[in-house]
């Protein structure tokens, strides 16, 4: 069990009563007063003693050692000479004021007067700082909610104890501030990245439960991806906002700090959206109990064959454009058919797999190893998509080259791109390249004179968008095939592009796009650097288990690859439970 948090009030420290500190000073200003050197003493007891007051000490010794009636006269003296200031200032006032005793008595009365008037000051001053302290201490506020940096919000839960202490810690320690910069740039990104992976693999899932059961079945869980989805492109956006991180040594300000809090619970609150959903999406599925294993299984193979059928044609369209255009025309896809073949070898093992355990009467694993399957055959469908969609762009691209030109020259010249018509004309190109320079020439050089504003039929635009939306699909796909390895700084530039792109389309704004296209090149080259020392960390990943980590399709931890990432935030994605079966090989295929 663990022990519960101190309450945040803490025991006053005790204090040595005001009284008490004032009689201690009083004593302390009064003592040279009340205690004369021994001269003075025995001068005042000769005095004493000439006026009949009091013996001569030698005389009381002397008595005193014969015992009696002396005793009884030295008690009797020293009861005279202690007495208090009062009744001696009484005995001095029946005195002669010209006498040697008035003397000494107005002299005695200088030594009273000075510590008692010393005396009435400390004691104002005491009984003043009394008076405000108790006016403070009635007035001051228990430091709670709000006002205490480590209490939760009112009304909040409290947080979740873990075992080991050690989330826990470092919670309150993010709750205090004092977490150190660079280990919350890494927490707010690695939050980040893992919000964005379980909208993708959300979003995944929900597509074979919509092939099952039908749009109007899964709207309440298709509305929780979209706004989950809108949450993570919001959240992208403030962190690009908010620059890049400052250099090593350093100090960032106030206004970063604040921003990556922000990141992490606004992360947090996407990723409690989308747990929520999970149980009841189970239900709705009802794959661990087996009941719904049979139709699931017949869904992903159907998507499977047909998608088996489609690579052998996309790997003719790439060659065919290939062969047309310039080789620079197809790199954001090269490769890409190599990848989507080892999925379906992946898919191939894991739905064999789905249906054995199944038959054999253990739906948890056959869930499992079913959406092992579903998350490589969703990736085989983008990749191949995007093969396709390229060969349209290129064309749609080659045809649009005349008319951009054309728009170019009647705004900044023909000079200005004389060097690239006569490219184009010299033989085979990358026509989505061409247009990109042709974009940024027009938009970037002076404009003539005479140039007319653009309208609605300027061609520019359309050429600057349609450039855009290929580069920042070429860089989605990437990244969803590699997201085990892409880290938060290409997924940044991915969503700023796709945000202006979008407000591009809204405005017709040419510059606008010119600049998503800039930024999705730059996610882009960002994510095949994290794949690139993601390789070199753990190997060569192939098509089995290595390459579905790599994928994302699982989120390993284990030689079979770990868990399959599965509909639902941080908590649940993973809930779909490992195995611990050694590193498969090659099953064989499914008969088409």
């Amino acid at each position: 069990m663990p022990t519960p948090s101190p309450s945040p009030r803490t025991r006053p420290h005790r204090r040595t009563p005001l009284p008490a500190r004032a009689a201690a000073l009083l004593l302390l200003l009064t003592t040279p007063a009340w205690s004369p050197p021994a001269a003075a003493a025995t001068a005042t007891v000769a005095a004493a003693a000439a006026d009949g007051r009091v013996e001569d000490p030698a005389a009381d010794r002397a008595r005193g050692s014969a015992g009696g009636p002396a005793g009884t006269a030295r008690g009797s003296a020293a009861d005279r000479t202690h007495r208090p200031a009062a009744d001696r200032g009484a005995g001095v006032a029946a005195r002669p004021a010209g006498s040697p005793a008035a003397a000494r008595a107005a002299a005695s009365v200088a030594d009273v007067a000075l510590p008692v008037a010393i005396g009435g000051a400390v004691g104002v001053l005491a009984g003043y700082g009394y008076v405000r302290r108790t006016r403070r201490s009635r007035t001051r506020t228990v430091r709670t909610g709000a006002d205490s940096p480590a209490a939760p919000a009112a009304g909040a839960p409290p947080e979740p104890a873990v075992q080991g202490g050690a989330l826990t810690r470092l919670r309150a320690r993010s709750g205090r501030g004092d977490v150190p910069v660079p280990e919350l740039e890494a927490r707010a990104g690695a939050a980040l990245v893992a919000a964005d992976d379980c909208v993708h693999t959300s979003r995944e899932e929900l597509g074979f439960a919509e092939a099952r059961f039908g749009a109007a079945a899964v709207q309440g869980f298709a509305r929780a991806v979209r706004g989950a989805e809108s949450e993570v492109a919001a959240v992208f956006a403030l962190l690009h906002d908010a620059g890049e991180p400052p250099a090593e040594g350093t100090p960032p300000g106030p206004g970063r700090i604040a921003v990556l809090h922000d990141v992490l619970e606004r992360c947090r609150a996407v990723g409690r959206r989308l747990d929520e959903e999970s149980e009841e999406f189970d239900r709705l599925r009802a794959l661990e109990d087996g009941t719904g294993i049979p139709e699931a299984l017949t869904v992903a193979e159907q998507r499977f064959r047909a998608l088996t059928g489609r690579v052998g044609a996309s790997e003719a369209n790439l060659a065919a454009i290939g062969a047309r255009y310039a080789p620079s025309a197809v790199m954001t896809v090269s490769g890409q058919m190599e990848l989507a073949k080892e999925r379906l070898v992946f898919a191939t093992s894991r739905l064999n797999r789905s249906r054995q355990t199944g038959d054999l009467g253990d739906p948890v694993a056959a869930a499992m190893h079913l959406r092992a399957a579903e998350g490589a055959i969703s990736q085989v469908g983008a990749l191949v998509n995007g093969v396709d969609r390229l060969a349209a762009e290129l064309a749609e691209a080659d045809e649009a080259i005349p008319q951009t030109f054309e728009a170019a020259f009647a705004r900044v010249g023909k000079d200005a791109l004389a060097a690239l018509r006569a490219e184009v004309d010299q033989g085979a190109c990358d026509p989505l390249d061409v247009l990109r320079r042709v974009v940024r020439t027009a938009t970037t050089a002076v404009p003539l004179p005479e140039a007319v504003p653009p309208g609605e039929d300027d061609a520019l635009f359309p050429a600057a968008v349609l450039v855009a939306r290929c580069s920042a699909a070429a860089a989605e796909d990437y990244v969803g095939a590699h997201r085990g390895a892409v880290g938060v700084r290409a997924r940044v530039r991915l969503a700023e592009a796709h945000r202006l792109l979008g407000r591009a389309v809204q405005e017709r704004a040419p510059e606008d796009a010119r600049d998503a296209d800039g930024l999705a090149r730059q996610a882009r080259r960002l994510a095949e650097e994290d794949v690139r020392a993601y390789r070199d960390a753990y190997g060569p990943q192939g098509g089995g288990v290595g390459g579905a980590v790599l994928g994302g399709v699982l989120l390993g931890g284990g030689a079979d690859g770990g868990p399959p990432g599965s509909f639902g935030g941080p908590v649940t994605r993973g809930r779909r439970g490992s195995t611990t079966a050694p590193r498969e090989a090659d099953p064989g295929g499914i008969a088409p």
